[in-house]
């Protein structure tokens, strides 16, 4: 298992797995990305990083970042899932620890969310105090850290009238979207983000 990267959600047979030694992750991103939504049904990807980067279209999103060491140096019934995650533990076991985190941290995820998102997109307001419609899992490893982050996507549904928008961007009515996938992975001239790709269904189902 070692260096591959993860994605799963509740329905997924990797949630009966067990996590190698290797892939216990040491860092957790609790992650809201915001499905923007115009009065025409189209959704909003954006890239939000300097051009020549990332060429990647994704979702304006935000994220609370943790780590396993400042968690353990100031443990709490929100942490306690995480730190007792080990070798064996299932993914199912390492997605209802990301969520007990975030409801241990909800406060401070909120706060995250909300600057940066806003950092993103100026004055977009999110939603993410609610339910989300679609969530999903990852585990990413990262060669600067040489540890793996796991990843809690809560997708939250945001409808707007209008945006003033600066940075690179595409609306386009998730059917679309899929069928331009199918064809290309670099519609439109850049990659898509897996995390939009995983979340189309169910945006289909939500809009």
């Amino acid at each position: 298992m070692t260096n591959a990267d993860y994605s799963w959600d509740q329905d997924s047979d990797l949630n009966d797995e067990r996590l190698d030694a290797a892939v216990v992750p040491q860092r957790y991103a609790l992650t809201a990305p915001q499905v923007v939504v115009n009065s025409a049904k189209e959704i909003l990807v954006v890239d939000p990083h300097p051009a020549g980067t990332w060429d990647t279209w994704m979702f304006p999103y935000a994220s609370l970042i943790l780590t396993r060491d400042e968690l353990a140096a100031a443990p709490d019934a929100g942490t306690s899932s995480v730190l007792a995650l080990t070798e064996g533990s299932t993914f199912r076991a390492l997605s209802e620890a990301l969520e007990h985190l975030r409801v241990g941290r909800q406060d401070a995820y909120v706060s995250a969310i909300q600057t940066g998102v806003n950092n993103v997109i100026a004055d977009l307001n999110g939603t993410w105090s609610g339910t989300p419609f679609y969530t999903n899992y990852s585990l990413k490893f990262s060669k600067t850290s040489n540890s793996y982050t796991a990843y809690e996507f809560s997708y939250f549904l945001n409808s707007v009238a209008a945006l003033d928008l600066e940075l690179p961007h595409v609306w386009i009515e998730p059917s679309r979207l899929a069928e331009e996938l199918a064809r290309s992975e670099t519609p439109f001239g850049r990659k898509v983000s897996s995390n939009v790709a995983d979340a189309l269904p169910a945006i289909r189902s939500s809009i």
